[in-house]
């Protein structure tokens, strides 16, 4: 075969494949898992190639083993005894960071030191970040040259010249712990300095008593739950909507008011990603209403395209250890609630 008629591979992501034949496991336990795993990546299941991950059941992947079974493709590797726990595992740390879940591997079709034949160019999230890579690791003088700097110290007085100011739309979104942690610590900041503080927690039921509600409450900050728990527990999905739908009017009743100078919507996420809120005229709605100098602060995982696109700052939590998936421990007192 000659060059001209050879057909070139181009790089790809991750392929996450789980036997659903039936033999190992019940025929539906593949789509569960599956279900489960596309819920953990979200939005990055619809990136192109080479960040893209692909998910999907196989007929049959032909060695039995302690199923359901799985293999993650180009590298070859192997699971079995799948359930939700580890397939969320999988999908955070192989599937998106690049590295194997090395104790629920049962085989590997490469083993060390072969190279993977077509491995991608880069990790599943390549690209998203900024710097990202190998430079992370260099010392930060080292990355910024003296033009550079000379640059940054010329839009920092110009920035500082022109003295701008305006409320800002803010997204803590990502996988990993800390988004609403970070919007109550900003909360937290802005009371201290006397600002009109709201938080509406979208999923988090008004019973809730957490540590970061009891300290928010003594510092006089207006706290709502309008929601019956979490989605992955609710035992009525239609009033858990219904609720976030209301959550959304008590929203806008705050944010008209003027009676705010931070409004947190906690947790806000889920009821644009679940479709019980429609992303485009939330966003309209609050180009037309939102008072200029109020900030919002939103929470949650799955922030939409469009709300990324229309945020003024947005941060992506990333998981990379965790207590309990990697030690066994429990959520805490005044760590985790």
């Amino acid at each position: 075969m000659d060059d001209a008629s050879r057909t070139e591979m181009s790089s790809y992501g991750r392929h996450f494949l789980i036997c659903g034949h039936g033999d190992c496991a019940a025929p539906d336990e593949a789509s569960r898992l599956l279900a489960v795993a596309r819920q953990e990546l979200g939005e990055r299941r619809r990136l192109r190639n080479p960040e893209r991950v692909k998910l999907g059941v196989a007929d049959c992947l032909g060695v039995c083993r302690n199923g359901p079974i799985s293999v993650v493709y180009p590298e070859g590797v192997w699971y079995d005894r799948l359930d939700e726990v580890r397939v969320r595992r999988i999908a955070r740390e192989h599937l998106i960071d690049g590295r194997p879940v090395e104790s629920a591997v049962f085989h590997t079709l490469y083993p060390d030191p072969t190279a993977v034949p077509y491995a991608p160019a880069a990790r599943g999230d390549a690209g998203t970040y900024r710097d990202d890579g190998d430079r992370a690791e260099e010392p930060l003088k080292a990355r910024i040259s003296e033009e550079d700097a000379v640059a940054r110290e010329q839009r920092r007085r110009e920035v500082r010249a022109a003295g701008r100011r305006k409320g800002l739309l803010v997204v803590n979104t990502g996988m990993g712990k800390g988004k609403t942690t970070a919007a109550f610590g900003v909360a937290f900041r802005a009371a201290g300095r006397k600002m009109r503080v709201g938080i509406i927690q979208f999923l988090k039921p008004g019973t809730a008593n957490f540590g970061e509600l009891r300290a928010a409450r003594r510092l006089g900050i207006d706290v709502i739950g309008t929601g019956d728990g979490w989605t992955w527990t609710s035992k009525d999905l239609d009033q858990t909507a219904a609720l976030a739908v209301h959550g959304w009017e008590l929203a806008r009743e705050r944010i008209i008011s003027g009676a705010y100078d931070l409004l947190v919507l906690d947790e806000f996420t889920y009821p644009l990603h679940y479709g019980w809120l429609n992303t485009t005229e939330v966003l309209d709605w609050l180009d037309a209403h939102k008072p200029p100098m109020l900030h919002i602060i939103i929470t949650g995982r799955h922030a939409p395209p469009a709300l990324v696109t229309a945020a003024d700052l947005v941060t992506d939590m990333r998981l990379v250890k965790h207590p309990f998936e990697e030690q066994g421990i429990r959520a805490q007192p005044g760590i985790e609630f």
